[in-house]
């Protein structure tokens, strides 16, 4: 496997992989019996695309949970894209505001050989094809099954792996950190109902594993329930009154705690 000495693998389940980038940005590869399949691309210090090539010799073809920057450093990489309807326009911005202010800051091991920061852009993507609900992805003996869960952004959506039970759920589900309603993207009035989506989902099927962009894969799939109960707490206003925290770029948001987790939030969210 070629980690460039920069991504960490971890193959949790027989042919699906975990990719971390700079101990912050998942990606996921998911291989079949006739292609696989590449879930997002980190912020593009290293190259996706090499690494996933450096796995398999099947045909590979690149997805988005979303179209947040730092889902997007890989997308130029690729012969086309598939996301949702709602984020196919931002596939040709340039986000690297967000990559900048990381790497003129990072403390952490030396940046892959050849990697230039002075000279460093997200490079737009093309739209191939829109994911969209109810949408089955057959790699060859497993198939993926398309949700769409608006909430963290309008082009959320969540992958079901039926063969091993994995369920990929973007940013909308990260444990031990903050859910961040505080995006400009987001729309609290969303979030809950996709959470009780996942909620069903893990109940309903085989799920095994539950994987977000930016948390180790976990099996305790409780921590949906919890997380729909709260955030549909804080819609309705039964609960305590939150922080002020100052949260960098964001200004003050609100910040309301859990056992396992924190919610951010600021007031455009509420829309």
């Amino acid at each position: 496997m070629d980690n460039q000495n920069w991504y960490n693998i971890q193959e949790f389940a027989p042919n699906t992989f975990q990719f971390n980038e700079a101990e912050l940005w998942n990606m996921f590869l998911l291989i079949g019996e006739e292609k696989a399949v590449s879930i997002d691309g980190g912020i593009g210090i290293g190259s996706v695309r090499k690494l996933c090539e450096s796995i398999t010799s099947l045909p590979i073809e690149h997805i988005l949970t979303h179209t947040h920057w730092d889902h997007l450093g890989s997308i130029h990489e690729w012969e086309s894209i598939a996301v949702h309807e709602n984020g196919k326009n931002n596939l040709s911005n340039d986000f690297a505001e967000g990559c900048k202010d990381f790497i003129s800051n990072w403390k952490g091991k030396e940046f892959p050989e050849n990697f230039v920061s002075e000279n460093f852009k997200l490079k737009p993507g093309v739209f191939g094809e829109p994911l969209y609900e109810g949408q089955i992805i057959d790699l060859g003996n497993r198939k993926l099954h398309i949700y769409e869960t608006p909430g963290h952004s309008p082009d959320s959506i969540s992958i079901y792996d039926e063969k091993e039970g994995v369920l990929i759920t973007g940013d909308l589900v990260k444990p031990h950190m903050p859910l961040f309603i505080q995006v400009p993207t987001a729309v609290l009035s969303d979030y809950g109902p996709s959470l009780r989506r996942l909620e069903s989902i893990s109940k309903e099927k085989n799920v095994q594993w539950i994987c977000s962009g930016h948390s180790e894969p976990f099996k305790d799939l409780s921590i949906i329930s919890e997380m729909a109960d709260f955030v549909e707490k804080i819609e309705k206003g039964n609960i305590e009154p939150p922080k002020k925290i100052e949260a960098g770029k964001w200004g003050f948001i609100d910040e309301y705690r859990a056992e396992r987790f924190q919610v951010w939030i600021n007031d455009n969210a509420r829309r």
